[in-house]
């Protein structure tokens, strides 16, 4: 039975594993036997995959639960992490303080979840900043 996930978790895997195999949500959809809208309302986050759904999409894509939320997890079965060279890191050098000027009311408004998936984007590596912005430039 599937472990229980957050939501976050299947959204950032579904769409990485439809992005990495070069697939349509109408293809996905295809191939793990369920519907565009419900591929499309998982990736939004519209929609929760429960035991089922989840089981559908795994077996149409033929990895195991691991390897499908291991994407980023580093868990065995998944691609190996590539270990970054070391760095030299200089001392951070004294700033001035800049005035900000105020935010205009409703000017930008993100939801819970914008704010968490850029959050994780932030804390990626450069590789995976790279891949991600990738990813975002075949969606425009």
């Amino acid at each position: 039975m599937p472990q229980s996930r957050s939501n976050i978790d299947m959204i950032e895997a579904l769409k990485y594993w439809r992005m990495k195999r070069s697939l349509s949500q109408s293809k996905l959809a295809q191939i793990t036997s369920t519907s565009a809208l419900t591929i499309g309302q998982l990736e939004s986050g519209k929609r929760k995959a429960r035991g089922h759904t989840l089981n559908k999409i795994l077996q149409g894509l033929n990895m195991t639960e691991a390897e499908f939320f291991g994407m980023r997890e580093g868990i065995p079965g998944t691609e190996p992490a590539v270990a970054a060279a070391p760095m030299e890191v200089e001392a951070p050098t004294p700033q001035k303080a800049v005035a900000v000027a105020p935010r205009e009311p409703g000017a930008l408004r993100l939801s819970n979840l914008d704010l968490e998936l850029l959050n994780r984007i932030l804390n990626l590596d450069f590789e995976g900043k790279v891949e991600v912005l990738k990813m975002l430039q075949g969606l425009a």
